[in-house]
């Protein structure tokens, strides 16, 4: 059954206007994602989805009816807000014709570590959210372990990182992690080699083995990898460059050096 929102002051709208913030969503332990595609998939990919919003505009729409029959199969409220209303608390255009609002989880770094032939992607202070959602959406393409977030690393629930990772935030394990030292000590422990990827590096991507349980590192864009994990990493290496622009997007630059683990776990196998 729908239900229409009062107002701004409706108990669900509060709760949206809350996951705006990171703060608001790690308090509450949920996030929303938003269109019609990442709602389908918060309930197809086994996000627990907690509540369904829908935009009055665009209720007549074929999938939007398609949607409330999956709230009502799932059990999930679903409400009716009017454009203008949805469009004040998002502060954003266009206005979404429906939302989710889901429950954020993290993986435990030990399950991620642990995982058969672990293949993992530590990203160490990455800041900008859109090349977080592309990063996520490698990972999930090659089907990592589970990706590690250290050192401060933009939120991977926050709108423009779920909005990029086109739904990978619901199939990739994450972990939040503060200290990448601890997080590859701990990765050593559990027998992954640890290598990390820096544009100064004179050893060559190709040249490692990937075979074996693996942690890859990607850092920063403007500074790379921290002094600190350079040190205590089993390699460090480079992805080759021609051009004038020393510089790669960190999601590229990961997704180069997981699809070369890839090739090479594909191959051993065959």
């Amino acid at each position: 059954m729908l239900r229409k929102v009062s107002g701004q002051k409706d108990s669900v709208i509060v709760l949206l206007r809350d996951l705006t913030t990171e703060d608001g969503r790690r308090r509450n332990g949920l996030f929303f994602v938003e269109g019609e595609e990442l709602v389908r998939r918060a309930f197809d990919y086994g996000g627990t989805t907690r509540e369904l919003i829908i935009s009055e505009r665009f209720l007549s729409l074929p999938g939007i009816h398609d949607l409330i029959t999956l709230a009502e199969m799932a059990k999930v409220d679903a409400h009716i807000a009017s454009e203008g209303l949805l469009a004040k608390v998002l502060d954003a255009k266009p206005t979404p014709e429906c939302l989710a609002i889901v429950e954020r989880k993290v993986a435990p770094l030990s399950d991620i570590l642990n995982a058969d032939q672990a293949l993992v992607l530590m990203l160490e202070r990455g800041r900008n959210a859109d090349n977080l959602g592309m990063l996520l959406r490698s990972a999930d393409a090659v089907g990592v372990s589970g990706v590690v977030l250290s050192a401060d690393t933009t939120d991977p629930f926050a709108r423009r990182v779920v909005r990029g990772s086109r739904g990978a935030v619901f199939t990739v394990p994450i972990s939040v992690q503060n200290d990448p030292a601890i997080v590859i000590e701990k990765a050593k422990n559990a027998g992954l080699q640890v290598i990390a990827s820096s544009a100064n590096a004179k050893l060559s991507y190709r040249a490692v083995e990937y075979k074996k349980p693996t942690l890859i590192v990607v850092g920063n864009e403007q500074t790379g990898i921290s002094d600190a994990v350079r040190s205590i990493s089993d390699a460090v290496v480079r992805i080759p460059m021609h051009g004038r622009v020393n510089s790669l997007n960190v999601a590229v630059a990961a997704s180069v050096l997981l699809y070369e683990a890839l090739r090479q776990r594909e191959l051993g196998s065959q």
